[in-house]
């Protein structure tokens, strides 16, 4: 705790994907974290100027620093954000990072939509619970089956029908000769804030 409040703000930076437009979105703000960023090892990363501390973590674990108040706010997309429903106050839709959550199956299969997967089909995806709204909202009689690495050779191998996942350009299935047939969900990146956080430090979070 100590640590933190040195810091006027600590913000949840998050790898892969969002990392770089996440970057230029605080810069345009006046945050300046660029000497450190270029070191890959570098964990935490300080502008000094203006007092504030950057996070670099796992998409997935934004929500778990903001929520949990090591950081007060953080950039996550909102895919995490419906799949995770954390306790976080949602602050704006920055408008970058866009990619869909979609079903896709094998491109030579006999499912061209949704209502043509066989009952008590399997789809194989890392977002279970945003799997498991859509098949409930459809009506479907599927089995969801928990993925944490790559979700396209699920089908390749038989281990499912379909998968859920999300695509930016859509090369990856189509190397891996898969073909989208519906989309579930469109995701962007999404600034949020932790509440107590955001009550008691609101100015600041709002120049963001």
């Amino acid at each position: 705790m100590k640590n933190k409040e040195k810091h006027n703000l600590v913000i949840a930076i998050p790898k892969g994907f969002l990392h770089d437009g996440t970057y230029k979105y605080l810069s345009r703000g006046g945050i300046n974290f660029t000497e450190q960023s270029t070191t890959t090892r570098e964990l935490v990363f300080y502008d000094k100027k203006n007092k504030i501390k950057g996070l670099l973590v796992r998409p997935n674990d934004v929500t778990v620093y903001v929520e949990h108040g090591s950081a007060d706010v953080g950039i996550v997309g909102l895919d995490l954000l419906k799949e995770q429903i954390p306790d976080v106050v949602i602050l704006k839709d920055l408008n970058f990072g866009r990619c869909k959550l979609v079903l896709a199956v094998k491109k030579n299969s006999n499912y061209k939509t949704v209502r043509d997967l066989p009952a008590n089909s399997k789809i194989a995806t890392k977002f279970t619970k945003l799997a498991n709204d859509f098949i409930h909202k459809k009506g479907l009689s599927a089995e969801i089956i928990k993925l944490y690495g790559s979700v396209e050779l699920a089908p390749i191998v038989g281990l499912s029908d379909a998968i859920i996942d999300l695509v930016a350009t859509g090369k990856t299935l189509t190397a891996n000769d898969l073909v989208s047939i519906e989309t579930i969900l469109e995701s962007s990146a999404v600034l949020i804030a932790n509440p107590v956080s955001f009550k008691f430090k609101r100015t600041l979070i709002n120049s963001l």
